[in-house]
């Protein structure tokens, strides 16, 4: 029996980078871990609960509607919490959704991908992500069979070249379904999409006629600089928005919301309640709650809620620079052979090194080093930036930093001494 399950799907490396970054963890307990994407634990306070909770009951108590009824039973599929999000949109994003039942809450990001793949997907098609990038989108894809054309991170963001790619794609008789893409600070690589940039491709999508899931998971953690109009706020036809409160609130609330295309031909507010009814029925009427509470008592503002995490985020990426200038600093003849960038926001910093740095090195680094970094590699579908590694400053002290960027450059400069 054991033979006719080899070589499935769940054998394809995409699925497992959650479960090999966990293991690895897991393997070398001593060891200080750059490589998780999660939130600063110091910021993920408990009494977030209660107060949103109290704040959404004191809402409710103004209205008409049961308490009981909105927490205790079966809800509407596409949520409770619908008009309170559409606030948020247009106080935070320009955002005018002009029906909130074209919002869709979910069980997190991950949810609201999958409804929205399985809303477009009907018939075929092709799904063009940039790469490297993040495995959930990857991942689901693969599960639901759908045709992934992976674009190189510089290609994706030049709009010309992007074209390129969608008009030979047409001329081979293949048709772009839709766009992925993370317009602010992408994981893995905290690249940000320019305004013109936004627009070009907005223009590409109506030309052509394909979708774009917008992912706007880091958009409220900017550091540096004015912020970029959201692409559902330029052109709303053309644009799902895939939101999520593990990063503005924190992943336990596992909350996050599809707001589908206004004004398009079909009905896919419909199709993704169609889905989420068989998948998942609604979302937890609690959760939404928490998340609609907080809204309200911030004036219905992610950014608002959002100003103190992002100050301590802003000294931990700075400080985690700091530590890569101090150790690996500029040197005669091997200039420019390890860089990394200078992200303005997100919670990732990616660093080129002048040597391949694979799964097989991740392990070997996190035992003989006692540091875990991530190959940028794994988040990519053709094996590139193989010379790249992600490194996380959201979740870690600034001591443990200081002494993983130590630690990581004796294993850096291990790699690089001759051998004997």
């Amino acid at each position: 029996m054991s033979s006719a399950f080899e070589n499935t799907i769940f054998e394809d490396p995409t699925l497992n980078v959650i479960h090999l970054l966990n293991s690895i963890a897991q393997e070398n307990p001593g060891a200080i871990s750059l490589a998780s994407g999660r939130p600063d634990d110091q910021q993920c306070d408990p009494a977030l609960i209660d107060r949103g909770l109290a704040q959404y009951k004191q809402h409710v108590a103004g209205t008409e509607q049961s308490l009981a009824t909105l927490l205790c039973q079966y809800g509407k599929t596409s949520g409770i919490i619908n008009g309170i999000l559409a606030t948020h949109l247009r106080v935070d994003e320009q955002i005018d959704v002009s029906n909130p039942e074209n919002i869709v809450v979910c069980m997190g990001f991950q949810e609201a991908c999958t409804l929205t793949l399985l809303s477009i997907f009907e018939g075929g098609g092709v799904l063009l992500v940039p790469d490297p990038v993040f495995s959930g989108i990857t991942g689901i894809a693969k599960l639901l069979g759908i045709k992934i054309i992976p674009v190189p991170m510089a290609t994706f963001l030049d709009p010309l070249a992007l074209r390129n790619v969608v008009e030979a794609l047409e001329a081979r008789g293949e048709k772009t379904k839709a766009l992925y893409v993370i317009p602010d600070f992408s994981n893995p690589t905290a690249d940000s999409l320019s305004y013109h940039g936004r627009r070009a491709m907005l223009a590409l999508a109506s030309e052509k006629d394909f979708f774009i899931l917008e992912d706007t998971a880091y958009r409220y953690f900017r550091y540096e600089g004015d912020a970029i109009a959201s692409m559902k706020s330029i052109d709303s036809s053309r644009v799902f928005l895939l939101g999520s409160f593990a990063k503005s609130i924190f992943p336990g609330l596992r909350m996050g919301y599809v707001v589908a295309p206004e004004g398009a031909e079909v009905s896919f507010s419909s199709r993704l309640c169609k889905a989420k009814s068989l998948i998942t029925v609604n979302t937890p009427a609690l959760c939404q709650a928490v998340a609609a509470g907080l809204l309200i008592e911030n004036d219905y503002s992610l950014k608002g809620l959002n100003q103190t995490r992002a100050l301590s985020y802003i000294k931990k990426r700075n400080h985690m620079l700091e530590c890569l200038e101090r150790e690996f600093p500029p040197k005669v003849g091997t200039q420019g052979t390890i860089s990394w960038n200078h992200p303005a926001g997100g919670f990732f910093i990616n660093m080129q090194l002048p040597f391949a740095f694979r799964y097989c090195d991740m392990r070997e680094c996190a035992k003989q080093f006692k540091v875990i970094v991530f190959p940028t590699c794994l988040f990519s579908l053709t094996d590139e930036a193989t010379h790249q590694v992600r490194l996380s400053f959201s979740n870690a002290t600034a001591s443990d930093v200081t002494q993983a960027i130590r630690r990581f450059r004796a294993y850096v400069e291990s790699r690089l001494r001759p051998k004997a």
